[in-house]
């Protein structure tokens, strides 16, 4: 999972980016309707005429904004659905791994507990010779060193899962949103 962060990182950058536009095509917009219902309430030819212009020439970019919006929102859309079907696997190989090193958790604990009591029933008796004292430290010592190792890379598991399905349901959305934004931009 961790090889396609930056591909994520460039998908959500893109899709920033995409959003931008799409803000700078609402507000561009706005303005030319603004503009153009000014136009019907002027009554002077001379700026009625610099306004027309103005409102055309404005017309034209919101023209150039929609053409240049369609390929990007193409290009998305394409690229969030390949990237949330890689997901879908990934997710599961990712789970399927979570499972295994959870398992591999449980059994560090199980065996640093065992240690912990060898350990403590050592040194309770006070009979045993030094040698069997220093073997059951560091068998403690080494559980204790495999169930934290364990538990560390569980944690990170965990979480990068946590970020897959979260970044999966941010991909869902802007599916959404660029539908709507196909349909806004049909309407214009």
């Amino acid at each position: 999972m961790n090889q396609h962060n930056t591909l994520e990182k460039r998908l959500k950058s893109d899709i920033h980016d995409k959003n931008e536009l799409r803000r700078e095509l609402a507000f561009s917009l706005n303005q030319l309707h603004s503009w153009q219902e000014k136009l019907v309430t002027i009554s002077n030819i001379r700026k009625e005429k610099k306004l027309n212009l103005t409102v055309v020439r404005y017309a034209n970019y919101i023209h150039e904004l929609k053409l240049f919006l369609t390929p990007v929102l193409d290009e998305l859309e394409g690229r969030i659905k390949s990237e949330m079907d890689f997901s879908v696997e990934e997710i599961e190989q990712f789970r399927a791994e979570v499972k295994t090193e959870t398992e591999q958790a449980a059994q560090a604990r199980i065996a640093f507990e065992n240690a912990k009591k060898l350990l403590e029933g050592t040194e309770e008796k006070k009979q045993v010779e030094p040698e069997e004292l220093a073997a059951a430290r560091q068998a403690y010592s080494k559980a204790f060193k495999a169930f934290r190792l364990e538990k560390t890379e569980l944690e990170t598991a965990q979480q990068e899962l946590a970020s897959e399905l979260r970044d999966r349901e941010i991909f869902k959305l802007e599916l959404k949103r660029i539908m709507i934004e196909r349909h806004f931009m049909a309407e214009v």
